[in-house]
């Protein structure tokens, strides 16, 4: 596979190159004989990543036949809407359980495991010498303009990643905060999580180029639902009329939840006023699973690599999806780099570690079909000093590496989508098929160790102690 790889260095020489890396296929085997790559008019490309929106955040119902994957509360008319008019997918994954590694994982087509990735932005390694997405997008077409609004939250600059246009290095705190001579000041009443601020720089944006008649690939990352919650009055006063008793923290979400909704409705509009629709793709999914009311079916929820933590609602509209339609399907956010890549049309070779397939023949195909990885199995790690955790999903079967008690977790999901019943005793082959193939693979990207970083902090919090008791004499 190696020969047709390209590192940072051969991959800019192709920008030179032309016609010559269009004879090539990608890292993914993938071929660029597609519909995508024969039109003549380039699509636009709009990724709408939420943050901390639970599979079950929404009422959308992800799985066809079942209520309990869906919310009977709160309430999105424009994701319904967007799912009406495009493809919803019950298996979809975010690369990791927290906001960072899913964030930088989207722009490399890299699961967090190879980048190194695992954890806050602020211990993240810069990782310059690879391909990001603008990087990739503008290299196969020029024409192309991209921008990001909104959280950023990855400790390189949007700008020195390749975007045209930005809000800058934005963090959590932008979604709570503005600045006002010098000092930080809640957003105002009628922006809560900046929600429709970014939605009018995002269609601001569209029409520009639209009538400049230039293709355009934008992320629009919003703030919601992430702590801490803000909604508008007039929304918080609709739903504390259908709470029964004093929750007034759902009430709050509940209305956060739906502005977040009602922001994407206005980029929907805008998307139709402007006669694009027709050629324009609009992905939605959320950065981990949900953190604040819970995640049933699911079991856990943010920071844990069991379902609540890592899948996610995601729903696609564009040219060639069945309206109404669902895939089952598991796919994962660094599918997204290959995905634009052959949706424009780039006739260049990928970046070399690719681990991401296209989607795009499960969006022609009203959802059936295979994605073509470098692997057939997905995984995820999270080696966090408090808990260390890998998993693996191969076909139905999931595994869990416990790197505490060095325990494993085989769960059937397609029948125990809770993971409420563990078979790694009672199926101990498969188990073992498993967790070699996870073994290898984080060998083979040379993953971080857990447990040598459980070791360091522990170190660490040894030398504090010392510390203290010096000042103490």
């Amino acid at each position: 596979m190696k020969d047709y790889h390209h590192s940072r260095r051969n991959f800019l020489k192709t920008l030179t190159l032309g016609a010559t890396a269009g004879a090539m296929l990608s890292s993914t085997g993938i071929s660029i004989a597609s519909a995508a790559r024969k039109r003549k008019v380039k699509p636009n490309i709009i990724l709408i990543l939420t943050d901390d929106q639970g599979w079950t955040d929404t009422s959308l119902q992800m799985i066809a036949g079942r209520p309990d994957s869906k919310s009977d509360f709160y309430q999105t008319p424009n994701l319904e809407r967007l799912a009406r008019e495009g493809m919803r997918f019950s298996n979809a994954y975010s690369p990791g359980p927290l906001c960072s590694p899913t964030r930088h994982s989207i722009q490399f087509g890299k699961t967090p495991a190879r980048t190194h990735t695992t954890t806050h932005a602020g211990l993240m390694p810069m990782n310059e010498d690879e391909i990001t997405l603008p990087q990739m997008i503008k290299s196969a077409n020029p024409n192309y303009v991209t921008a990001h609004f909104g959280k950023w939250h990855i400790k390189r600059s949007p700008e020195d990643m390749g975007y045209d246009k930005s809000d800058g290095s934005t963090g959590n705190g932008n979604g709570n905060f503005d600045k006002v001579k010098g000092k930080r000041v809640p957003l105002p009443d009628d922006d809560p999580k900046r929600i429709f601020s970014t939605a009018r720089k995002a269609n601001d944006f569209m029409a520009e180029q639209v009538k400049k008649g230039q293709p355009f690939f934008m992320q629009v990352s919003h703030y919601a639902v992430h702590v801490a919650h803000a909604a508008l009055e007039s929304t918080m006063g609709k739903y504390q009329n259908l709470v029964s008793g004093d929750d007034p923290d759902l009430v709050l979400y509940a209305a956060m939840t739906e502005d977040l909704d009602t922001g994407l409705g206005l980029l929907l509009d805008k998307v139709d006023e402007l006669g694009i629709a027709d050629n324009t793709y609009i992905i939605y999914i959320s950065d981990n699973g949900g953190g604040f009311r819970g995640n049933k079916s699911l079991a856990k929820g943010k920071g844990s690599l069991h379902e609540g933590g890592i899948r996610v609602p995601m729903v696609v509209r564009g040219p060639g999806i069945k309206p109404g339609s669902f895939c089952d399907v598991p796919v994962a956010g660094w599918d997204f780099f290959p995905t634009i890549s052959e949706l424009i049309g780039n006739e260049n070779p990928l970046p070399e570690g690719i681990d991401g397939g296209s989607l795009l023949p499960l969006f022609e195909n009203a959802g059936k079909g295979k994605v073509k990885r470098p692997y057939d199995y997905l995984v995820f790690h999270f080696p966090e000093w408090t808990s260390s955790y890998s998993a693996i999903r191969k076909g139905d079967y999931k595994l869990i590496k416990c790197w505490d008690d060095i325990d494993l977790l085989l769960f059937n999901l397609a029948k125990d989508i809770g993971e409420s019943k563990n078979l790694a005793y009672l199926m101990p082959e498969k188990a073992e098929e498993l967790h070699k193939d996870l073994m290898n693979y984080l060998k083979t990207v040379d993953a971080e160790d857990p447990l040598r970083g459980r070791e360091f902090k522990r170190l660490q919090k040894l030398e504090e102690a010392k510390k203290g008791q010096t000042l103490k004499k």
